[in-house]
């Protein structure tokens, strides 16, 4: 159930982006077909150090783009990735929350932001592995 609402929070998050896309057209002499995104999803359950469990569910767009919904603390996020040294980097949308998630291949960690760019990161929930796929 919960994968399913982190999948929606992602669909509406990929209309929002076609859309955007197609927000300002160029002038042409021939309307052109909108821009056509093809993407992949996934959905992937992690288990972290002390019995901490957190579920993503990944969008990857084809422009290159890629968004999580990230359900933690009883509520859902979106992020957008940004590419990193060694991984990707996802930030919250609203930026409010002050979240962060870390992912390295199977490995990711969630931080909350410092509020002050001199303070360090707090480190929320570590060593987070991917768990195999349940059939």
């Amino acid at each position: 159930m919960l994968t399913r609402t982190l999948f929606a929070s992602l669909v509406a998050v990929l209309a929002l982006d076609v859309s955007a896309q197609g927000a300002t057209p160029a002038p042409q002499a021939q309307a052109s077909p909108p821009p056509q995104l093809v993407f992949s999803s996934q959905a992937v359950q992690y288990k972290c150090d002390g019995g901490g469990e957190i579920e993503l569910a990944y969008l990857n767009l084809s422009n290159g783009t890629t968004f999580a919904a990230l359900h933690h603390d009883k509520r859902t996020l979106m992020l957008q990735g940004r590419r990193a040294t060694t991984g990707v980097r996802f930030f919250a949308l609203d930026p409010q929350s002050r979240l962060s998630w870390y992912t390295q291949g199977m490995k990711g960690e969630l931080s909350a932001i410092a509020p002050d760019p001199n303070m360090q990161d707090q480190i929320l929930m570590a060593n987070c592995f991917a768990q195999p796929a349940k059939r």
